[in-house]
């Protein structure tokens, strides 16, 4: 039976910025945010949890944010960077599953069918999995399932750091 785990990266940006040592990224309780430009306008495209603690929000223009919330550490978005990275995170994901493909612009997706058991079984390849990610400063939730779509699915919209989707349950999730 084919399954399938989506690895959502919900603060990929940011996240990855701050582990980028050539950018001498702020501290972690400083609020980050990265811009990007539409159009004219210089608006937030990404954000930490700190920022978003403050009340600011994706789309918001880095002029108002910056008003909102002194002290507030502003970066250029990068999104080759982070399209690059994905790649390389897909490399190091290849520890858990050899089938590992980048699903931009903020997730990994991985084949594990048949790999599960070399990791203690699907809830504990998944822990692990958010967990290694967690001690790199990476916030990171998994989901199995499958189907992609099921997986995809619960990575984003599931509370919860991991999701384990029962074989043959997917429909109800999505």
């Amino acid at each position: 039976m084919r399954r399938v785990i989506s690895l959502y990266l919900p603060r990929w940006p940011t996240d990855r910025r701050r582990k980028s040592s050539a950018d001498a990224p702020p501290s972690r309780d400083v609020p980050l945010v990265l811009a990007g430009r539409e159009g004219g306008r210089r608006l937030v495209t990404a954000l930490d949890a700190v920022a978003e603690s403050h009340g600011l929000r994706l789309g918001v223009a880095v002029a108002k944010a910056q008003a909102l919330v002194p002290g507030l550490a502003v970066m250029p978005a990068a999104p080759a960077g982070d399209a690059e990275g994905l790649e390389r995170l897909a490399g190091w994901a290849l520890r858990f599953s050899p089938i590992v493909a980048p699903d931009p612009p903020d997730g990994l997706a991985i084949d594990s069918t048949g790999a599960d058991h070399l990791h203690g079984g699907e809830a504990a390849m998944l822990s692990s999995l958010v967990e290694r990610l967690a001690a790199s400063g990476i916030e990171a939730r998994a989901a199995i399932a499958d189907t992609w779509g099921a997986a995809h699915a619960g990575a984003r919209c599931s509370a919860r750091t991991t999701t384990v989707v029962a074989p043959g349950t997917g429909a109800a999730i999505l």
